[in-house]
């Protein structure tokens, strides 16, 4: 780079921090009064500027200052919009819960204005909350609604880079779940879409870690490398993730002095934005590196505690909040069970009527005919034991269906996995709408521990599977009772199953 480019782009950042500081000063000003729409949609775009400066709860302030405004202004589309921002910013904090609750308000607001491009964007975010949560066939379930959302963009320009955006947060989950191909597929279509430094570092790593081809993966840096230096839009995000593919590059050709500086660049960075989980993966792959290098014992040990403590704080918060995602999930599946029994419903109602019809018209013909011959009988017959025949046989594929997905259902309950609950309904689809039928205020643990009574498991390996004590399980277990008006002499286990059979 000559002295004259280095000069322009000296001038030009001088000139941006200008321009933010004043922008910054007028912030400040209107504050303290409420914002008219075109106020909100220009102090909306200051966002990224204070993004760009790492100032992540200034821009929260902001945009939930936005959305009083708009709210007040009548405004839905600049309330959405900030919604949306406000659950961004507290995911690249960490805080699921707060994001989740903010995504949900932003789904509220579009649900008036039905913008294709928002939808996109707020599908994309819940993917990442939820792969963040280790739920990650609802992450991929949710990128799968954003893309579709995308295509569904006017703006060819939008369009383009809302794709780039879902394939290249899709390709993570991707490489969560150990589907290496379909994370390279889909870091490969987010760089097609748009070339910036997150689908070209997505690209290095996939080539560095998965395809040990490190010629394409520097060729994929060095892309990243040069739009760091020439794009003035790079969040310093993009420089952590820039760093961290940097530090595999290094560590795969055992350069591990200079591996080992870009983890610790992008740990003081991860530590600046406040981004835990950027900042545990640093530690995890310094700690690698150190162990590569035979570094001393000190040195490793101070890197794996430090990436542990973090993991930990991490996985405690998570635990905390994983009911939320997951009340959610339960909610959209009944809403969809409840969709689909009116369209059955509909159709049923539909058949019965065709069929009485079609009965109705046959007894005509009936009438009318003097004679049936016995051949036409024996037809009748056959076709009759036919129809028998075919539905034992679907009943016997049924009932097979049903034990291999009970044996899936113990294996859940066994692991504790979070997946438990929503495969259950998957199996038993009339189950929690029969249980709130009876008592509508059931907890999700009551529901939970009703599902694991009803698949026969006891009280004593419910307490084993869940890691809670058997007073625990025993309690929730006389609160259901309790709810559900059952004797205390009469088996929990039988009464349900009964009740559920029973329709």
């Amino acid at each position: 780079m000559n002295i004259k480019l280095i000069e322009f782009k000296n001038s030009k950042t001088f000139f941006i921090n200008r321009i933010l500081a004043m922008l910054l000063l007028i912030l400040s000003g209107l504050f303290c009064g409420q914002s008219s729409p075109s106020q909100i949609d220009s102090l909306y775009n200051t966002t990224y500027a204070l993004r760009k400066q790492g100032k992540y709860q200034e821009a929260i302030e902001l945009n939930i200052k936005l959305i009083k405004d708009a709210k007040a202004q009548n405004y839905i589309k600049g309330a959405a919009y900030s919604c949306f921002e406000v659950a961004n910013l507290y995911h690249n904090l960490g805080n699921y819960k707060e994001s989740l609750a903010y995504l949900d308000k932003a789904l509220d607001y579009n649900k008036d204005i039905k913008i294709p491009e928002l939808y996109s964007k707020i599908y994309t975010e819940l993917g990442k909350n939820y792969s963040m949560l280790s739920l990650l066939q609802n992450a991929i379930d949710n990128y799968k609604r954003a893309e579709q959302w995308a295509l569904k963009i006017a703006d060819n320009g939008l369009r383009e880079k809302s794709l780039a955006y879902v394939y290249s947060c899709q390709a993570v989950s991707y490489e969560a779940i150990g589907d290496i191909n379909a994370s390279i597929l889909a870091a490969e279509k987010a760089f097609s879409k748009k070339q910036d430094v997150i689908s070209a570092t997505r690209l290095a790593k996939n080539y560095i870690l998965y395809k040990n081809d490190l010629i394409k993966g520097k060729k994929f840096l060095e892309v990243s490398e040069g739009l760091l230096e020439l794009d003035s839009s790079v969040t310093p995000y993009q420089k952590i993730i820039f760093l961290h593919a940097k530090g595999l590059y290094y560590n795969k050709n055992k350069e591990y002095k200079k591996s080992a500086e870009a983890y610790l660049k992008g740990i003081e960075l991860a530590k600046e934005l406040k981004r835990p989980n950027e900042e545990k993966e640093l530690y995890k792959n310094l700690y690698q590196t150190y162990k590569d290098e035979e570094k001393n014992e000190n040195e490793r040990l101070k890197a794996l505690e430090k990436y542990t403590l973090i993991n930990d704080s991490i996985d405690n918060k998570n635990k905390e909040i994983i009911e939320i995602p997951l009340q959610k999930i339960v909610k959209e599946k009944n809403e969809v069970y409840k969709q689909n029994y009116r369209v059955f419903l509909l159709v049923g109602v539909a058949l019965l009527m065709i069929v009485l019809f079609a009965a109705y018209v046959q007894i005509q013909k009936v009438k009318k005919r003097k004679k049936i011959s016995i051949l036409e009988k024996e037809k009748v017959i056959l076709r009759k034991e036919e129809v028998i025949l075919k539905k034992e046989e679907e009943t016997k594929e049924l009932k097979q269906k049903v034990n291999e997905s009970f044996e899936d259902l113990i294996q859940l309950a066994k692991d504790n996995s979070p997946q438990f609950w929503i495969r259950f309904q998957e199996v038993y689809p009339t189950f929690l709408g029969k249980m709130l039928d009876i008592n509508p205020k059931f907890t999700t643990a009551e529901l939970i521990l009703s599902a694991y009574i009803y698949i026969g498991v006891s009280s004593k390996e419910i307490a084993s599977y869940t890691y809670r004590s058997l007073k625990t399980i025993e309690n929730t277990r006389y609160s259901l009772r309790k709810k559900l008006l059952i004797a205390p002499d009469e088996n929990l286990s039988l009464w349900l199953r009964n009740y559920i059979a029973n329709d």
